[in-house]
């Protein structure tokens, strides 16, 4: 009895521990890192996007567990000497509003984005997807083929792939475990596993100097955020194989690049079969690059937006 009488004395006040440790972290990531853009109304959804440069339109959609400022950082600035630059956040990530809470598929992720581009008075464009942001790409080209002038793939997934996503992922992502997992990630996870995740991404290169201090992790942190990433990378692969068939129909020109050391999204499962599959898509490896070449090859990047826009479609 004295056991029982103790433990249930004892839970309210773990819970109310972490309650508060899970607020103190969320204003802290968000008072250090506030939005840096404008923000659009979308069927009630608060969408954030940054906008800079003028010149062809430029769509720029990042990857899992990250937010605009991954482009903002260096890559948006030199783009913008051309182009009108748009960089969103996708639904879940850094201050655009969820969709819903079962996490979102890239075709309504893209579906969102498509009405704010139009919201915000896009007509047509080139998008830019990198990593899970390629995924978005794909199924925005997919769905509506008239805005999408033209697909630049960084690093992107795009078909699916051996294995699953991880037992961390799936613990956060499953209804029945991410009550419990994902605020204790939120509440304990420490800056050295942030730091170890992004050096993992980016080896074997490094993260630029700055830039762990300007993306802002802990906005990633988030229990909200935690939770749309992991249901949205574990209902990834499903997705993907529904639409890869569906590659060979698209008519519009794509840019491939990727990194030759990438060992998060390997370029043999995906950028290989997609300029397989694809019939106007040119793939342009990478040597010695690992999962970031938005922070390791902006000149093969803006090379690839320039033969872009320099084609008639």
């Amino acid at each position: 009895m004295t056991g029982s009488s103790t433990f249930s004395q004892g839970s309210p006040g773990r819970l109310n521990w972490l309650g508060k440790a899970l607020l103190e972290r969320t204003s802290r990531a968000e008072q250090s890192h506030p939005p840096i853009g404008e923000f659009v109304m979308v069927d009630g959804k608060r969408v954030h996007f940054s906008r800079q440069g003028s010149g062809p339109a430029l769509i720029l959609i990042h990857g899992a567990g990250g937010n605009l400022r991954d482009f903002t950082f260096q890559l948006a600035d030199k783009l913008a000497r051309h182009n009108t630059v748009i960089a969103f956040d996708r639904p879940g990530h850094g201050y655009t509003d969820a969709i819903h809470a079962r996490g979102e598929t890239p075709a309504e992720q893209a579906e969102l984005l498509d009405q704010a581009s139009r919201a915000i008075g896009l007509k047509r464009a080139a998008i830019l997807g990198y990593s899970l942001g390629g995924a978005v790409a794909l199924a925005w080209a997919l769905a509506r083929p008239e805005f999408v002038k033209s697909l630049l793939l960084v690093s992107a997934v795009t078909h699916p792939w051996p294995g699953g996503v991880g037992l961390l992922y799936g613990s956060a992502a499953n209804p029945l475990t991410s009550g419990l997992v994902v605020p204790a990630i939120s509440a304990l996870a420490r800056q050295s596993l942030v730091e170890t995740t992004l050096y993992s991404v980016f080896h074997p290169n490094l993260p630029p100097e700055g830039y762990l201090d300007y993306i802002g992790a802990g906005l990633s942190l988030r229990p909200h955020s935690l939770r749309a990433n992991a249901r949205q990378v574990g209902r990834l692969k499903y997705h993907m194989s529904l639409m890869a068939p569906k590659y060979p129909t698209l008519n519009l020109p794509i840019e491939i690049l990727h990194g030759s050391e990438d060992r998060t999204v390997y370029a043999s499962i995906h950028a290989v079969q997609l300029q397989r599959d694809a019939p106007n898509a040119h793939y342009t490896p990478l040597p010695g690059i690992g999962h970031a070449p938005h922070h390791h090859s902006h000149l093969e990047i803006i090379d690839a937006v320039h033969r872009l826009n320099t084609l008639r479609n």
